[in-house]
């Protein structure tokens, strides 16, 4: 019987290749879709995943409050790692982290500049799963001075990957200098989802003065804890406040929380920290649950119009099968056999549909890969559930877009259709009306957030930022110039395309360490984020001076000076903060003094509030090497100043690499997660609604078929073409208002759940939705005119005869 159904819906394949071509290539496009967004929504839930003790793996974060600043970090101290393991004898072992940023690592002549450099604790390989091609876990790293790195990093350095027992020289530079390590290891690479990914693994040990430090507040490391089988992070986590109060000075850790302050520890599953973690520290910028969220309903929504584009287009043209369900019906055909046969018929299609999807899918995947930047594929036969994912996906697909036409045909009854009449009911109108409906508040739904995602977008953009981010050249790695680098920039400033430069320890965009203050006539402690810089950072930045002055050679004491923001000066409520104390009391730094306050600059992404700040001179207070060189140019072509400043770099250091960004480009990276989404949204939104399109092109098929001969009646009665067209037009109008009142309301609670994902932000605006809905009616009337227009041309006679 089966092999019956679906020989009959081959031979109805063949004799409506049009009508089944465009129904085929619907779902085709529908299923394709939501296969490449949920490629991409498994890929992002499945971080982590791959260590084999992941559900045992914890990472220690900080939630603190001091003063009126709020903290929440990565870092803890080497002491609190240690004494958590002292104890706590749930926890089975630990690992603490240090992440390096554009360390030159040197193998003879060649200098490679590196990202992803860890000091780690001996015991890193025996939490995390990642396989050693040479060396062991116990030993690898329990040696001073020793060093893992992949194989790929083997094979670029030496061009093979047994090198255990090579050196390789690290420059440092102000931290530790330059010292040699000895490959003890080499590792495969850390799979693309991790949440951090590394060339090189430095032992920790090396660093003594580092891993010996005792102070509570020298929150320099990312620790991870390893918990004993069966242990339970909820009651490790219940003993930390006393923990906390234990190691942080009693009493009067008391009196500090007494004032409203507090420092919390917290664990974070191992698992959770891509989507559900956004702290000061992140090692890499992390994913988005709200975003997962928004592309698993939009593939859903995707599948859903796909499904009713199959519904429409079946009804549409059921007038060609009512016939052959009256001569079945009075043949002994019962109505459940009749439902099984065309559902056969929409499984079969289905199934093709989901043949070419697959197809569409392996084609487009590489470029795929490289628009989301990650390392999706479809592992076939790697992975036992996938084909049979894949075939209930074809089953559930067939079924649902089948139902609604299965149980609409196999309905028509007997006499009615043998007569020639449509055997169309009330309710089958109705229902038809209602995924007609669902369709328009779909697509006016993807279409308000398409505008509301590029707005908020433009607001990016366009805000404002208290600096001027545009023609910066920015120079990495000074520190290899060592005594050179005043020599170096002054030489690059004397270029006429050159107006200002300057160095710092970091940038708009980038990290900030940051420290505990205290402050004269100030009952609170607080924190301030950190930017050591020269003289001429403000200039170059163009940031506004709001009163006082900024850094001079004109004054020694500068080196113990400080500038803040005015976001650090309402905290402190000072009206006045020229001359004022304020001391660090997570040091023996002592005192510096106010010598100006500049406007607030949103030196981190709009996510964020700008907290506040202190800028202190280079080589004055803090210590703190300049990491950048920022070349601000004067000219729109800034290859110029590119070029010079190059020329310039390899008269001192030819054999060191020239490795330069531009600071627009870094700080649009910060947004990276929203331009994919924007993206992303916008072409599956797109294929939405053209599959909702086609389904509309059905629909109008479906009544002008229906109102064959009601057009020839109004053409003979003289009715003109535009007044027919416009009648038959006038029912999607009522579905578009209809559609108005469920994808307004869907739109301005999703859409404005997603904004709140920024500290600064559009209000939504009223005429995205109108626009929205205009725009769906313009689609609407576009794609029903053809079908509308086709039919008032027909000669009445043609129609009546028809009829």
């Amino acid at each position: 019987m089966i092999k019956n159904y679906f020989k009959v819906a081959f031979r109805n394949f063949i004799r409506y290749k049009g009508f089944s071509l465009i129904n085929i290539i619907g779902l085709a496009i529908g299923i394709a879709c939501s296969i490449l967004i949920f490629l991409f929504v498994t890929y992002e839930l499945s971080y982590d995943k791959f260590h084999e003790k992941d559900d045992r793996i914890y990472r220690v974060a900080v939630r603190a409050l001091i003063g009126d600043t709020k903290i929440n970090q990565t870092f803890s101290s080497a002491i609190t790692f240690l004494k958590l393991l002292d104890e706590f004898p749930e926890i089975e072992t630990g690992a603490k982290f240090i992440d390096l940023d554009e360390i030159p690592v040197i193998r003879g002549d060649q200098t490679i500049y590196d990202n992803d450099m860890f000091l780690v604790d001996s015991t890193f390989f025996n939490i995390f799963s990642v396989p050693l091609i040479y060396g062991t876990n116990e030993t690898v790293l329990n040696q001073p001075n020793s060093i893992v790195i992949t194989e790929q990093t083997a094979l670029k350095l030496f061009g093979k990957s047994d090198v255990v027992g090579e050196v390789l020289t690290v420059d440092f530079s102000d931290w530790f200098g330059v010292m040699d390590f000895k490959i003890t290891g080499v590792s495969e690479k850390i799979p693309g989802n991790s949440h951090f990914h590394y060339n090189y693994l430095v032992s920790l040990i090396s660093f003594p003065s580092m891993i010996n430090n005792t102070g509570w507040t020298s929150n320099n490391f990312i620790t991870y804890l390893l918990l004993k089988k069966g242990a339970s992070r909820e009651g490790l986590e219940a003993k930390l406040p006393d923990f906390t109060r234990k190691y942080m000075g009693g009493d009067s850790f008391d009196e500090w929380v007494s004032k409203g302050n507090y420092w919390e520890y917290f664990l974070q599953p191992l698992t959770d920290i891509h989507l559900n973690s956004d702290l000061n520290g992140e090692f890499e910028p992390n994913g988005n649950k709200t975003y997962v969220y928004i592309f698993t309903v939009l593939g859903f929504i995707v599948l859903l119009i796909a499904c009713i584009n199959f519904m429409n287009l079946s009804t549409a043209r059921s007038s060609l099968r009512a016939r052959e369900v009256g001569l079945r019906k009075v043949v002994g055909s019962r109505r459940f056999k009749l439902v099984q046969q065309f559902l056969s018929e929409s499984v079969f299609y289905s199934f093709i549909a989901l043949i070419l999807a697959l197809i569409l899918v392996e084609s487009l995947l590489p470029m795929y890969r490289n628009f989301v930047g990650r390392p999706i594929e479809i592992h076939y036969f790697d992975n036992f559930i996938v084909i049979p994912l894949l075939i209930a996906l074809g089953l559930i697909v067939g079924l649902i877009s089948g139902s609604y036409p299965a149980f609409f045909l196999s309905g028509f009854k007997t006499i009615t259709v043998l007569k020639g009449q449509s055997g169309s009911s009330r309710g089958g109108i109705w229902l038809r009306n209602v995924l007609v409906i669902i369709q328009f508040a779909i697509s006016i739904f993807l279409i308000i957030g398409t505008f509301i995602i590029f707005r908020q977008m433009s607001y990016f953009q366009n805000k404002d930022l208290g600096f001027e981010k545009e023609q910066i050249l920015v120079i990495k790695n000074p520190g290899v110039l060592g005594s050179n680098t005043e020599a170096f920039k002054n030489l690059v400033s004397e270029h006429s395309s050159v107006s200002s430069i300057s160095g710092s320890n970091t940038l708009p965009g980038r990290g900030f360490s940051n420290w505990g203050f205290g402050a004269e006539g100030v009952e609170k402690s607080f924190t301030l984020n950190i930017c050591v810089c020269d003289y001429d950072f403000l200039n170059t930045l163009k940031i506004n001076l709001r009163t006082g002055r900024f850094f001079s050679k004109d004054f020694p004491s500068d080196s113990a000076a400080a500038v803040l923001n005015h976001k650090a000066v309402k905290l402190l409520g000072w009206e006045d903060p020229v001359g004022k104390k304020v001391n660090n009391w997570s040091s023996d730094r002592g005192d510096f003094t106010v010598i100006g306050v500049i406007d607030d600059y949103h030196y981190e992404s709009l996510h964020q509030e700008i907290r506040p700040m202190a800028l202190f001179l280079s080589g004055g207070y803090y210590k703190s090497p300049q990491r950048y060189i920022s070349v601000r140019s004067n000219t729109e072509d800034i290859s110029e100043t590119l070029k010079y400043a190059e020329t310039i770099w390899n008269k001192f250091v030819p054999n060191k690499p020239f490795e330069y960004s531009f600071l627009s480009q870094d700080y649009e990276n910060l947004y990276m997660n929203e331009k994919q989404t924007r993206k992303l949204f916008t072409i599956f939104s797109i294929l939405a609604v053209f599959i909702a399109c086609l389904g509309l092109y059905g629909l109008a098929s479906f009544v002008a078929d229906q109102r064959t001969r009601e057009i020839g009646i109004r053409k003979v009665m003289g009715a003109p073409v535009s007044r027919i067209v416009s009648r038959l037009n006038f029912n999607f109008t009522i579905w578009v208002l209809l559609a108005n009142l469920f994808a307004w309301p869907a739109a301005w609670f999703f859409m404005k759940q997603w904004l709140q994902n920024f500290a600064y932000r559009i209000n939504l605006p009223v005429w995205s939705f109108v626009a929205a809905s205009v725009i769906a009616l313009v689609i609407a009337y576009a794609v029903i005119s053809i079908q509308s227009i086709r039919a008032a041309l027909k000669n009445p006679a043609d129609s009546l005869r028809y009829e």
